[in-house]
């Protein structure tokens, strides 16, 4: 049933690829020569047009105009041979024979080659000034730059053509520069025209989570998911099987596969502190996507939670014990959902946007949930100890999981037999606020316990329980209430100096 409302992992493959340009990928490795990577094969065809311009012209006697020969016949072949303007310009600012001609100078000749051979295909002699200035504009930004729209951040990204850069942000200086080199290209733009274009639906779609999986190299078949789950030390019997489903469907999240419904599971890891639980959830991302990974969200505002729902890969709810009682049962909300209706800052109108986070979390308490109807959300595992040592086999781990969702052989949902069965194994983490519910999962019962067992003052057990259990609070009234609950359950008092104690043995954890 689950498979006939979901778009098959194929389809959803072939659409992505159909439209990912390959320009705009970070992950980019076309051959544009056979034989030779990028940057050799782009040398070669310029290299290859410079000596046919230099044996074309070489009758010249006059030195100065056999260059402006060469290098106006150059900019024409680089244009024709589809290397690009920013990239023939670099070369062509080490070529000897151009050492005379001034580097601005250098740089008209190139845009003239380029523009002139846009603007021919468009038929000017009834077009406004205004139309002819605005493909002028999109034909210079075209031949520098690359740009694209980070569907993620909601930010524009340009990477310089012929550049050895890769995508960076488009901030207001370089907007600033880009204006100001038009201008110097003779292009009569200004910044509201550039910002215009850049701020359009010109600009292609980049998802940089699809970019990165499907370009990941084919998966060995070593299974790479269970050893992750396994530097969980002691972790219950069904914790590596749920890792992995959990991890499933975080990348299924990613790719858009479920059409319905969002990632409505989170691992909460449990354990001390110093146990490796927020390094642990830190390194689950690469460091290509560690720019969508975040520990320190707050959940007190809904609107930053859409935003970071819809921008981030996954998000760590630390000291997920902090949140308010009230706030639980909104976080379940917001797991089910697939899409974040919102308004983004600065924005005058709601959008309606695509969620991308899955949601993992950590504490130190040892009993942290609140609401036992939304217990089946949450999969709880105590560790004391992560290990944290080693490195992560990403590009592995990932292609396990894009290798299972494709081939459609594993489950990425939890089922309501498995939601049942989580239920059951988190009520051992459930809060408490009645003190004979607390005795009895701290301590065993009195009829256990040895008759040597020391007696433990009343202070230091109210201690104890306040450090497992939140809800208790140190007072006076406590003391009173703890005590006659301690003797109600057959807990033997014995008197001292300087108060009453009581024989108890703690469980183990």
């Amino acid at each position: 049933m689950k498979k006939l409302e979901e778009k098959s992992m194929k389809d959803v493959e072939t659409e992505k690829r159909m439209e990912m340009d390959e320009a705009l990928s970070d992950y980019n490795s076309l051959h544009e020569v056979p034989g030779m990577d990028s940057m050799s094969g782009r040398m070669t065809r310029f290299h290859c047009c410079l000596d046919e311009m230099m044996e074309r012209f070489r009758g010249e006697e006059d030195e100065k105009m056999y260059a402006v020969k060469v290098l106006e016949g150059l900019a024409d072949g680089c244009n024709q041979m589809g290397l690009s303007q920013e990239f023939a310009v670099r070369m062509a600012s080490f070529v000897h024979i151009f050492s005379e001609i001034h580097p601005d100078a250098l740089k008209a000749v190139f845009n003239t080659a380029y523009l002139r051979d846009y603007l021919q295909k468009i038929p000017l002699k009834y077009m406004q000034k205004s139309a002819v200035l605005t493909f002028k504009t999109e034909a210079y930004m075209k031949e520098h730059y690359l740009l694209r729209l980070n569907v993620m951040t909601g930010v524009p990204e340009y990477k310089q053509l012929g550049g050895l850069y890769s995508f960076a942000e488009l901030d207001q200086k370089m907007r600033n520069t880009m204006s100001i080199n038009a201008l110097k290209a003779g292009v009569d733009s200004w910044d509201r025209d550039l910002n215009r274009y850049i701020d359009s639906t010109l600009i292609p779609r980049y998802e940089p989570l699809g970019d990165y999986i499907y370009h990941l190299p084919k998966w060995d078949g070593k299974d790479r998911i269970a050893s992750l789950a396994r530097r969980v030390k002691r972790g219950d019997r069904y914790w590596e099987r749920d890792f992995h489903k959990w991890m499933l469907s975080m990348v299924a999240q990613w790719l858009g596969m479920n059409r319905e419904h969002g990632n409505a599971i989170v691992p909460l890891l449990i354990g001390p502190q110093g146990s490796g639980k927020t390094t642990f959830c830190h390194r689950l991302l690469p460091k290509a996507l560690q720019r969508y990974y975040n520990d320190r969200l707050s959940m007190k505002n809904d609107n930053d939670i859409y935003i970071a729902m819809s921008s981030l890969a996954l998000i760590n709810i630390d000291e997920f014990d902090a949140l308010s009682k009230s706030q639980q049962p909104i976080l379940k909300y917001l797991l089910t959902k697939h899409d974040v209706k919102m308004r983004p800052p600065y924005g005058k109108v709601m959008e309606q946007r695509r969620r991308y986070a899955s949601f993992i979390a950590t504490t130190n308490n040892l009993r942290p949930l609140v609401d036992p109807t939304g217990s089946r959300r949450f999969l709880c595992v105590y560790s004391d100890e992560i290990d944290n040592s080693g490195k992560i086999n990403y590009t592995q781990v990932y292609a396990q999981l894009y290798s299972e969702l494709r081939n459609g052989k594993m489950r990425y949902w939890f089922t309501d037999a498995d939601n049942r069965r989580i239920m059951k194994q988190n009520a051992q983490y459930q809060r408490v606020s009645d003190f004979e519910t607390m005795i009895r999962l701290t301590y065993l019962p009195a009829g256990e316990t040895p008759d040597d067992a020391p007696a433990v003052m009343l202070g230091d057990v109210m201690q104890t329980l306040a450090m497992r259990f939140p809800a208790f609070t140190v007072t006076n009234n406590a003391a009173v209430m703890l005590g006659k609950a301690l003797r109600s359950m057959g807990y033997e008092v014995k008197k001292k100096k300087n108060g009453m104690a009581y024989p108890v043995v703690l469980r183990e954890v």
